[in-house]
């Protein structure tokens, strides 16, 4: 149960790195309050009374105290200003360690977390979230600090001062952090809606920005542009309902402190006249800028709990992430030797929903160094198979084994280590070719980027590029899908795997290429296990085992000529490609 008070023992656990900071924070808050409540102390009892008696005013003396009170404030906010940025200091680390923990948790959250949350909602989280915790922080700490440290000292003052008066205030004050507290309680559920809406909000964006090509060619602006302004009404909607309950809360704290006020002046005002010789002005002078003081932090506070109900709304949001299911640590499992290669299914069941099953019964006996690919209409659990032989999902029932070893009982890390993948999907990052190449292999040599290069096709253009290895590219920019798809051969030809799955590896690339590309596959596949998902057919006729995939299942097996001979699904699959 996410409540506030639990998440925010679990925020302030982050501080305890930054113990030291915090106390420095905590001395020179308790200096900066000491010397803000000591000039009205100053003013009072020595400026103010020195017009008591006008025929001995001093002006040489009253100047003497105004430089004091000035040099009281100039050390006050000197020491406000070290609080301030020592606060900052704190609260931008601690929401640096609470934004390093949400991105491990998307290294470390399986693959089906991934595929079944919005992206942009993910986004918002990580980003957006953090940031607002950190505003309501910031606030939450300096209030804090400040606020306890001024309502002590000012209430001992006042005690001392005129101790039937300090109770006055003492007692009508918190009626104002009563009135606070109920308008943010309601005010947090609003903050909890807003804070969702903007997470979905963030997804469409971010889809919008993704897929805008698809969105022109089907111009469906005006169909996006209504959703769109469907949940930015239902964000107005909830965004104005907090605003407006957070509005409420300043005008009633300030109502109550007014009332404090006036009593205190009142109070005052008729103890001076009944009895001069225990009140006077410049004591009801300095009361009244105590109470103004103590009334303050409560005035602050009841803003702050605006922030801090939307920070406890984003700090939900973020926990819940952090909280995920993450794959199970592995390290003590062996790793997985591969040697020759061999692969064998037995009984395998998956289903991505439960009750909805996807792969049933598959049984699959790949010897080692073998060719294999995998053929079948869209849908019918070619990629899915792909993602079981590389553990991005784990198996309902049944058993893979590689060459004796069950993968699950050996670590993951060891079995995508041995594994090398080209997908129809490309991925570069932000870096130069160099990096994006490397990125399949820790120290890599800028020859041996160079040498897979060379065997990918791409070392050509490459160099025709700017700066060559060192131009700076991105999934966005910099080379066509075509040679995104070729950067991303050379990739796997540098990791040089023991295993390869290539799915559609060169769907993006011209024809004269993929021979080429084609040829430096068939060499690199030479004593190795591969798995080839194909639907040019054509493609794979030299396939030592090739597996016919339908509704989850494999229905036929053999090599090219043995599926044709046997007139089943395969050789209907592959005549349909060449009918006009």
């Amino acid at each position: 149960m996410y409540t506030n008070g639990k998440m925010l023992k679990r925020i302030l656990k982050y501080t305890s790195h930054y113990s030291f900071i915090m106390v420095l924070a905590l001395i020179c808050a308790l200096l900066y309050v000491s010397a803000m409540l000591f000039a009205p102390w100053v003013i009072g009892n020595y400026a103010i009374n020195m017009f008591d008696d006008v025929a001995s005013f001093n002006m040489s003396e009253l100047m003497t105290i105004l430089y004091i009170i000035a040099g009281i404030i100039v050390i006050g906010l000197i020491f406000g200003f070290l609080m301030g940025y020592l606060l900052n200091r704190v609260t931008y680390c601690i929401i640096k360690d609470l934004r390093i923990d949400a991105y491990k948790k998307i290294l470390s959250v399986p693959v089906s977390y991934l595929d079944s949350h919005v992206h942009g909602d993910l986004l918002t989280r990580v980003i957006n979230d953090t940031d607002q915790v950190a505003d309501g922080l910031l606030q939450g700490f300096s209030q804090a600090l400040t606020g306890i440290i001024t309502i002590i000292v000012t209430v001992v003052f006042m005690l001392i001062t005129k101790w039937q008066i300090a109770l006055v205030v003492i007692v009508l004050t918190p009626l104002s952090m009563l009135g606070a507290y109920i308008i943010s309680r309601s005010g947090f559920k609003t903050f909890k809606a807003q804070a969702s809406v903007k997470g979905e909000i963030g997804g469409l964006i971010n889809e919008m920005l993704s897929e805008q090509k698809v969105v022109l060619a089907y111009n469906m602006m005006d169909a996006n542009n209504a959703k769109f302004q469907e949940i930015d009404a239902r964000l107005n909607k909830v965004g104005f309902r907090a605003q407006f309950a957070s509005s409420l809360a300043n005008p009633v704290t300030r109502f109550v402190n007014a009332i404090v006020y006036g009593a205190v002046a009142t109070i005052g005002a008729i103890s001076i006249i009944n009895n001069p010789a225990s009140m006077n002005v410049g004591k009801l002078s300095i009361f009244l800028s105590y109470a103004s003081q103590y009334t303050k932090p409560f005035n602050e506070i009841s803003g702050v709990a605006t922030e801090l109900s939307n920070s406890f709304a984003s700090l939900r949001r973020v926990f819940e992430f952090i909280d995920e299911k993450e794959i199970t640590d592995e390290s003590n499992l062996p790793d997985i030797k591969v040697t020759d290669g061999a692969y064998k299914l037995s009984d395998v069941e998956f289903s991505y929903v439960k009750d909805k099953p996807l792969l049933t019964n598959v049984n699959l006996d790949v010897k080692g160094s073998m060719k294999v690919a995998i053929v079948g209409p869209t849908g019918c659990g070619k990629t899915t198979l792909i993602n079981l032989l590389m553990r991005y999902y784990d198996i309902d029932n049944g058993s893979i084994v590689i060459d004796g070893q069950d993968i699950n009982s050996c670590n993951r890390d060891s079995l995508r280590n041995s594994v090398g993948m080209v997908l129809q999907d490309t991925w570069l990052f932000k870096g130069t070719v160099y990096e994006n190449i490397a990125y399949a292999k820790d120290g890599a040599t800028r020859d041996e980027v160079i040498n897979a290069s060379k065997l990918a096709y791409c070392d050509d253009f490459i160099r025709r590029l700017p700066n060559g290895y060192d131009t700076i590219v991105s999934d966005d920019e910099g080379v066509s899908i075509g040679q995104k798809q070729l950067l991303c051969i050379a990739r796997l030809m540098l990791k040089c795997p023991q295993i390869l799955i290539l799915d559609e590896a060169t769907s993006n690339i011209d024809t004269r290429t993929e021979i080429m590309v084609q040829k430096a596959f068939n060499n690199l596949m030479e004593g190795r296990t591969s798995f080839v998902i194909a639907h040019r057919l054509s493609t794979i006729r030299n396939s030592d085992l090739i597996l016919v995939m339908k509704n989850g299942n494999i229905i036929e097996s053999g090599n090219h000529d043995e599926l044709i001979k046997a007139g089943g699904f395969y050789k209907t699959l592959y005549y349909s490609q060449f009918e006009e």
